[in-house]
């Protein structure tokens, strides 16, 4: 939850400077390995990758802290539909905490289409626990 928090404070310059260094390193190295005659990543190509890293960035990050938590409350309640219940509203109400606090930062946006994201990978991530919860039962 902190990295998550912290990954949120930067302000859009920071955040977005990351992110396109990251996608000009990873994606267009690969295009100027693939690329004919060595032309260059047209520049909405470029932007669309950022933006599909950014959000699978979302994506993963909840993935991890849905899987915590979800083996935190695991720890505490056995019953394997309140582990997910009670898992995914905790990761997903901090989604939505994460959300409003970056309406404060400047240059961000508090966007429920992120939202949105967080929870789906909080709830991959408390599937994960809860298929290995089942798993572990059968055995």
């Amino acid at each position: 939850m902190l990295a998550i928090f912290l990954a949120s404070s930067q302000p859009a310059e920071a955040s977005g400077a990351l992110s396109g260094s990251l996608t000009q390193v990873t994606i267009g190295n690969l295009w100027q390995l693939i690329a004919p005659n060595g032309r260059e990543m047209p520049v909405e190509m470029l932007d669309a990758c950022e933006t599909v890293l950014r959000k699978g960035a979302h994506l993963f990050a909840f993935f991890v802290l849905g899987f915590c938590v979800a083996n935190a409350v695991r720890q505490l309640d056995g019953n394997k539909r309140r582990v997910f219940w009670i898992s995914l509203c905790w990761s997903s109400a901090y989604g939505a905490i994460d959300e409003l606090h970056q309406y404060f930062v400047p240059g961000r946006a508090c966007m429920w289409q992120d939202w949105l994201i967080d929870t789906v990978g909080a709830a991959l991530g408390v599937c994960f626990v809860c298929y290995f919860m089942r798993m572990k039962k059968k055995r």
